[in-house]
């Protein structure tokens, strides 16, 4: 074999390979893309998570007002019929 086949040899060998890694660039930027997308779907449903516990939370809040409220009122309506009676 020549210098010049094995040149030939050589760099066919190296241009499958180039294309090779060209091929797995193109799917690791497809994959990069799809890990984008899931990305921010992901930061949807936390942010909806978010949102969904943050009115839970001013629910039971509420809750805790209403009940204190009506306590209160009992006592003043009970004062009130305390000194009326």
């Amino acid at each position: 074999m020549t210098n010049e086949e094995l040149y030939q040899v050589m760099k066919d060998g190296f241009d499958q390979v180039n294309q090779r890694l060209d091929r797995m660039d193109q799917r690791l930027d497809r994959v990069d893309t799809r890990l984008d997308g899931m990305d921010t779907r992901l930061r949807t449903v936390e942010n909806g998570i978010s949102e969904l516990t943050g009115k839970q939370q001013a629910i039971s809040g509420m809750r805790n007002w209403i009940t204190t409220a009506c306590a209160v009122g009992a006592i003043i309506i009970s004062i009130i019929v305390a000194i009326f009676k």
